[in-house]
């Protein structure tokens, strides 16, 4: 992952497709509204391509060797997978709210 070129690559690839995600979805918005849901989608895309970049280019090929998958490798491809689905706004929000209201209900008693 020390190629800068990978890098440049994963962050102009995410800004296009949070742009694009965007237009498919509000159209007629505000500036603020928009800036912000277009850095939400970009972190979304950045961190789901650095996921699988690290996936193909550096665990697969010791996948293949060895043949088995660790627990680690199931988690990689569950979180590409979440990603790759657009869900990572979704998830993260339902865990932040989670640990709230545990936090909620522990510190009320």
């Amino acid at each position: 992952m020390d190629n800068i070129r990978v890098w440049l690559i994963l962050g102009v690839t995410s800004v296009i497709f949070g742009i694009f995600s965007r237009i498919a979805a509000h159209k007629n918005k505000g500036v603020v509204f928009w800036f912000f849901e277009v850095w939400r989608d970009f972190v979304s895309y950045f961190m789901t391509g650095v996921i699988g970049y690290f996936l193909v280019a550096v665990r697969w090929p010791n996948i293949a060797q060895s043949g088995n998958l660790s627990a680690s490798d199931f988690i990689l491809c569950l979180a590409f997978s979440i990603g790759l689905l657009g869900w990572w706004p979704y998830v993260i929000k339902n865990i932040t709210e989670g640990i709230g209201n545990i936090l909620g209900r522990v510190l009320k008693k």
